[in-house]
C-alpha cells in the first residue's frame, strides 16, 4: 500500500478528483475520507474492475459524491471538471497517449499525478516537449519493486533533464531509497548494454546513462554514510 499512500500524499485537500484507471477504487476512497478530495470521477476501461470499484465505493458510503465511468483513458473526463488527475499503474507509454488525447488537460490550474509502471524516461519526455513542468517527485518501495510518483502541470518554466535524469527523475523528496532506486536502473542498463534488455534499441548511448547513474549511485551513498 505504500505506492498507492504516496499517489495519496500528492493530493492537495478539497480537490476534484479524476482518477483514471482507478481499479479498486482504493486512490478514490481514501481521498474523499481525508478530506483530499471532496469530488471525485472514477473510471476504468475495464467492466470487472470497475464494478468492483462501484461495489466498494458503495461500502464505504460514497456513491454520492463519486462518479464512475466505463471510458478510455480521459475521453469522458473534461465534464467533469477535475482538478487533479491520477493516472497510476500504466506504462509511460499509454499514460503519454492518454494525456496527448485530452487537450483539456493543458491548463495551468490541472494537476497530474503520475505513477508508471514502465517507460518512465517515455512519459518524462513527453512531457518536457510538450510544455509540462514536473515539480514534486517522490519514491516508494514495496518488497523488492521500487515506484516512482510525480506531479506535473501544464506551463512553468522550461526544464532540461539529463537522459538518466528522464528515467530516474530528480530533486526526489524521499533521499533514503534513492540508493535502491539507482540500483534497479543500474541493473537495467547494465544488461542493455551486454545486450539482455528488452529495450536494448532506441536507448542513444546507454553507456553514458549508465555512468551518470553509477556516479549518482556512488554520490548518494557516500552521503549517506557521512
Amino acid at each position: 500500500m505504500k505506492r498507492l499512500n504516496t499517489v495519496l500524499s500528492l493530493i492537495d485537500g478539497g480537490c476534484r478528483l479524476a482518477d483514471i484507471g482507478c481499479d479498486h477504487a482504493y486512490i478514490v476512497i481514501e481521498a474523499l475520507r481525508s478530506g483530499a478530495a471532496s469530488f471525485a470521477y472514477a473510471s476504468d476501461i475495464r467492466p470487472g474492475p470497475l464494478s468492483r470499484a462501484r461495489d466498494n465505493i458503495a461500502a464505504a458510503g460514497l456513491s454520492d459524491r463519486v462518479t464512475i465511468r466505463l471510458a478510455d483513458g480521459l475521453s469522458d473526463a473534461e465534464g467533469f471538471s477535475p482538478d487533479t488527475i491520477v493516472i497510476a499503474g500504466m506504462g509511460g507509454e499509454l499514460i503519454s497517449r492518454i494525456i496527448d488525447e485530452a487537450p483539456f488537460v493543458r491548463s495551468e490550474s490541472i494537476k497530474l499525478i503520475i505513477q508508471p509502471m514502465t517507460g518512465h524516461g517515455k512519459i518524462r519526455r513527453y512531457l518536457l516537449e510538450n510544455g509540462y513542468h514536473i515539480y514534486r517527485e517522490r519514491i516508494a518501495q514495496e518488497g523488492k519493486h521500487v515506484y516512482q510518483i510525480f506531479q506535473a502541470s501544464y506551463g512553468g518554466e522550461p526544464q532540461d533533464y539529463s537522459p538518466a535524469e528522464l528515467e530516474t527523475g530528480r530533486d526526489h523528496e524521499d533521499t533514503e531509497l534513492l540508493p535502491q532506486l539507482y540500483a534497479k536502473y543500474i541493473k537495467k542498463f547494465n544488461n542493455i548494454v551486454n545486450g539482455r534488455g528488452e529495450d536494448s534499441k532506441g536507448r542513444g548511448d546507454v553507456g553514458a546513462i549508465l555512468d551518470e547513474l553509477k556516479e549518482k549511485y556512488e554520490n548518494i551513498t557516500a552521503l549517506q554514510k557521512s
